[in-house]
């Protein structure tokens, strides 16, 4: 509507305009609240997400450590379970060198 048509209008269309003018800001501004609503809801979905996301990762970094020093462990204890034996078969080794030797 152009100035000069609203100039023309009578003070009923005037207000009449003005009422559903005003109905319709007040729709907008209950979506607006609506929609800020819902975009704060996935904000925290969002950072719901992340925080799952980062937990499960936690949790497999905490599990790769764990295997690994249980891996580390077992290799400690085969490495000492020969060296072990190999010093009680020298030690056998020696005694029966000094037993042949008298």
């Amino acid at each position: 509507m152009t100035d000069k048509e609203i100039k023309k209008l009578k003070r009923a269309d005037l207000l009449e305009i003005l009422y559903y003018l005003q109905k319709e800001i007040e729709e907008l501004t209950k979506e607006n609240e609506s929609l800020k609503k819902i975009m704060e809801n996935q904000q925290l979905s969002l950072s719901e997400n992340e925080l799952k996301k980062i937990t499960k990762a936690v949790k497999s970094a905490t599990r790769d450590a764990v295997r690994e020093m249980m891996q580390k462990n077992d290799s400690d204890e085969e490495n000492n379970n020969t060296t072990n034996n190999t010093n009680e078969k020298g030690k056998h080794n020696n005694g029966k060198g000094k037993n042949n030797k008298t």
